[in-house]
């Protein structure tokens, strides 16, 4: 097991990699800032993280945690010395496996890492479906799924890393996949809403695309985004 750390702090982050690898775990970084974090992430191809909400003032936390929501694919464990709802709540719209509260102690960090990756394999697991890659079958996890698009008896399937083709319409495919996470947004798309970043005007920004939103589902966008 991979972990990646980022604590402001030295000697708490030192004492995190000691209670981390003192359960078999293998610790392949240490950053202190956003920066210096998402450069470790890219480099060590981590299975799960483990980040203070709140570093240097700012909550940079929570900012890492939106960009592993949206472009990485492994759980993330909160650690805060703070409780209060407000933050609690913007930390919650990163989808977290966990958090940990300060002062923490070891059993405590080996329940959460145990935790969160064990109901991450889990969701993994149950929910996915089967598209055609060429001449074979390949399983595609909902998680892995930006948007799709319907392209006349077609439907594009867009991932982060490339985009399959399906026979189907675009209400069938979501009939398939069966998740409350994903919402038709226009005739022609529908959207993962765990990886949308931004709604802005008329269009919502998800990875590098800009998706169109209409104007007949964009009240009840807002409303299952949050934004209300």
């Amino acid at each position: 097991m991979r972990v990646v750390i980022c604590e402001d702090e030295i000697l708490i982050a030192e004492h995190l990699k000691i209670i981390v690898e003192s359960f078999g775990y293998e610790v392949v970084g240490i950053a202190h800032n956003k920066k210096d974090m998402m450069g470790l992430i890219k480099r060590t191809d981590p299975q799960i993280a483990l980040v203070d909400i709140r570093m240097e003032g700012r909550y940079d936390g929570i900012e890492i945690g939106e960009e592993i929501l949206l472009n990485y694919n492994f759980p993330l464990i909160y650690i805060t010395a703070h409780s209060d709802n407000e933050i609690i709540q913007k930390a919650l719209k990163t989808k977290p496996g966990g958090y940990i509260i300060k002062p923490f102690k070891a059993m405590d960090i080996y329940t959460a890492i145990t935790i969160a990756v064990d109901n991450f394999s889990a969701a993994k697991n149950d929910n996915f479906i089967l598209v055609k890659d060429g001449y074979k079958s390949v399983k595609l996890y909902n998680y892995e799924i930006l948007f799709i698009k319907t392209d006349n008896n077609y439907v594009e399937i867009y991932t982060d890393k490339t985009m399959y083709i399906e026979r189907t319409s675009l209400d069938n495919m979501l009939e398939t996949i069966n998740s409350e996470q994903f919402m038709k947004v226009h005739r022609s798309y529908a959207v993962n809403l765990d990886h949308v970043k931004e709604l802005k005007s008329r269009e919502l920004i998800i990875g590098r695309h800009l998706v169109p939103i209409s104007r007949k589902y964009y009240k009840d966008f807002k409303e299952k985004f949050g934004l209300s």
